[in-house]
């Protein structure tokens, strides 16, 4: 796929300008909103509702229809060029991946029909995305470093109060993902590079760390699974903990959704051990409580404070799925901490 970013920045803002907005794009397919319920399935597939324009768009870049190329081109003469479309017989073209809006961003990923089909797939951003996106502070720092960054849904929401992103992934094509997910959303301090975890210090310290890890275990349908990991990383979360001291500057903050299973001792006993004299803080706002062959086992989103402490908290989070899209102040009160404007 070959695309021109300031081609897509103009798409973008284009995008923007006809309403392409998270509640409107939602509301097309009959959903409240992306951190609504109806978003659990192949949401993709739902139906859109009848009309011209934004429907048409949602048809093209959410639902994947192919449709027919002068008249979408009229509708948003920026999609021509921009590298994001192709063609198929009969004058008719097909979007080449999906671009979900998420407040200001635009997150480019596989079409629903692909993300399951195609090799190191980059899938759109899910209920995990986005409860790191409203953890994230809006208070602005220096060097932000985004792990597993896929599509570039985190990564985009961290540039927005970050002056400098790097975004790491194991999976190659998540370059491709996070440069255009950057150059639709206007974002120009967004890096992304081919990098497993154990190199991350690479590139040096950071203010601020998100990750997402692989879910150990699949809720549905499971009693009493074994824990397991779809990328066969079960020692990925140790691994983080271990990296913290080194990748955290004075002060910093880590941020990362995981299932608290580390083997023996748990998750904070290991943050302990890896930081040894030097101070730290931590706190778990977790969603889910399931079973597993180790015991029960929880996922959710953790804090990680350097140079405070010692503090520890945990709380199952509570907070609205509608009508809030910063959950800061929730997980600063449980680090003990006060919310900064």
């Amino acid at each position: 796929m070959s695309t021109n970013p300031l081609s897509l920045k103009h798409l973008g803002v284009a995008l923007r300008r006809v309403g392409y907005r998270p509640r409107p794009v939602a509301q097309s397919l009959g959903i409240l909103a992306w951190n609504g319920p109806q978003m659990d399935g192949a949401w993709w597939e739902r139906p859109v509702g009848n009309g011209a324009g934004l429907e048409e768009l949602v048809r093209f870049f959410v639902r994947g229809e192919a449709l027919e190329e002068a008249g979408l081109y009229r509708l948003l003469p920026e999609l021509e060029g921009a590298g994001l479309t192709e063609d198929l017989p009969g004058g008719r073209v097909q979007a080449s991946g999906t671009v979900l809006p998420l407040e200001e961003d635009l997150i480019w990923g596989d079409r629903g029909d692909r993300a399951f089909s195609i090799e190191n797939a980059l899938f759109l951003p899910d209920s995990t995305t986005l409860a790191m996106r409203r953890f994230l502070p809006r208070q602005r720092v220096g060097r932000h470093l985004d792990l597993g960054s896929g599509s570039g849904g985190v990564a985009a929401r961290a540039a927005r109060s970050s002056d400098e992103v790097i975004a790491l992934d194991l999976n190659p094509r998540a370059l491709v993902g996070c440069d255009v997910t950057a150059a639709l959303s206007g974002l120009d301090n967004l890096v992304s590079h081919t990098v497993p975890l154990a190199q991350a210090a690479r590139f040096g310290s950071f203010d601020r760390i998100s990750f997402v890890l692989p879910l150990l275990m699949p809720w549905v349908g499971q009693q009493a699974a074994d824990i397991h990991t779809h990328a066969a990383t079960p020692q990925l979360l140790s691994e983080l903990l271990d990296l913290l001291p080194v990748l955290l500057n004075p002060g910093g903050l880590a941020l990362f959704y995981a299932q608290d299973w580390v083997g023996e001792g748990g998750v904070e006993r290991r943050l302990r051990l890896a930081f040894g004299d030097r101070a730290v803080s931590g706190a778990f706002c977790w969603d889910y409580e399931g079973q597993s062959v180790k015991g029960p086992l929880r996922s959710g989103i953790f804090a990680v404070r350097a140079d405070r402490g010692p503090h520890w908290a945990e709380a199952p989070n509570q907070l609205p799925a509608l009508g809030s899209e910063d959950w800061w102040p929730a997980m600063a009160a449980l680090l003990n901490e006060p919310v900064k404007e």
